[in-house]
């Protein structure tokens, strides 16, 4: 349809289903051989839909309450063919609205703790081990990731970059050539290209999970729903072997989002929530975590991706106002002087992520505190 391929920048998306029994339906996700939102003339091999579908594939295995089934792979067509997720919305929609569930936060940090901890490297079978970051080393888009979000928005020249008139003074300091925030963004980029633990989905935000719509007056779902597939991930194309706390970074930053958005109308509530789901989220994943241990210290890994995670959740952050690709959170907002009370919350939460993850601690309610203040940080 129409809604999903405007939704979609890599790929083309269809339902396809049984004439007269649109309930029995499919989803097919099929990769051209360029970036679909950009045209033939920006060439990017279909190769990565195999790579998404062996990724898929993977978190069925382990993660199947998570995911969509995966069912057919075509490779001459490089088109993915799956569960269509019949009564399904965008989580990100979802936290527009003011739905913010802890379960779903929960729900997320349980996806991640099992695929990350069952795919970890000297935890999985060596053989495993090695074969995974063989599989799934993804160069094509992680030069984009590494673009995009480490290096291009703090480009003055960057032509992609784009953002609302009356951010022009915080976005010259966050520019400056050679200042802090390019710098520890840099460094987040070499991370993230240089430090293979485990299979991340990378490209973990709101709009790569899905879930069953609800009344806009719906009560938390009952635990049960989600063992039932009340929330699904889904998109794994930007996948590889890399560093845990970049998926951490990205699924947190889907709440503080919804909490500076709904901050800013003055939404205390939903604000409070918002928080109250990060909080959930890394509980769960450390909890599925915590028995996973550092080469060599036997120290627990949670400290360390903590601490890692919140620079990428800072990276995050602040492109997703400066950069090319913006969030609905912020986009949706009609009024303008609301909108950009949002928008310089945001930067500066990201910008103290990026200034603090070096020497932050690890306990989960400082890290929180940092990304929910909108004290703007000299850097």
């Amino acid at each position: 349809g129409p809604g999903w391929n405007r939704r979609r920048n890599l790929n083309f998306a269809f339902k396809v289903a049984v004439v007269g029994e649109p309930l029995k339906a499919v989803f097919v996700k099929q990769a051209p051989e360029y970036i679909k939102c950009l045209g033939p003339e920006a060439a990017l091999s279909s190769a990565r839909a195999k790579l998404e579908s062996e990724v898929l594939a993977v978190h069925n295995a382990l993660a199947p309450a998570f995911t969509p089934k995966h069912l057919h792979f075509d490779s001459e067509r490089a088109a993915i063919v799956m569960e269509f997720l019949e009564g399904y919305v965008l989580l990100r929609d979802e936290l527009i609205a003011g739905r913010v569930f802890t379960g779903d936060a929960r729900a997320i940090g349980s996806f991640m703790g099992l695929t990350h901890s069952r795919t970890w490297r000297g935890v999985a079978p060596q053989e495993a081990s090695v074969q995974y970051a063989a599989r799934f080393k993804n160069d094509l888009l992680c030069d984009i990731t590494s673009q995009y979000i480490f290096l291009k928005p703090y480009d003055a020249v960057e032509g992609s970059n784009r953002f609302s008139e009356g951010l022009e003074p915080l976005v010259k300091q966050l520019q400056a050539e050679g200042g802090a925030l390019q710098a520890a963004a840099a460094a987040l980029n070499r991370r993230f290209r240089g430090q293979p633990e485990c299979l991340i989905h990378g490209d973990l935000h709101a709009g790569s999970v899905m879930v069953l719509a609800v009344p806009a007056d719906a009560p938390e779902p009952a635990a049960d729903a989600y063992k039932e597939g009340r929330l699904k991930v889904f998109d794994p194309e930007f996948a590889c072997y890399g560093p845990a706390a970049f998926d951490v970074g990205l699924a947190v930053a889907a709440y503080v989002f919804a909490h500076h958005t709904h901050a800013a109308h003055g939404h205390a509530d939903e604000a409070r929530r918002a928080v109250d789901a990060a909080r959930a989220l890394l509980e769960t994943y450390v909890g599925l975590m915590q028995d996973i241990h550092l080469d060599g210290d036997g120290g627990d890994v949670t400290t360390a991706i903590l601490q890692q995670a919140l620079g990428f959740l800072g990276a995050e952050l602040v492109r997703r106002v400066i950069g090319a690709a913006h969030v609905a959170d912020l986009e949706s907002i009609d009024d303008p002087a609301i909108k950009l009370r949002a928008e310089k919350a945001v930067l500066a939460a990201g910008s103290r992520a990026l200034l603090q993850s070096e020497k932050a601690g690890s306990c989960i309610d400082d890290i929180l505190t940092i990304v929910t203040s909108n004290k703007w940080v000299e850097g």
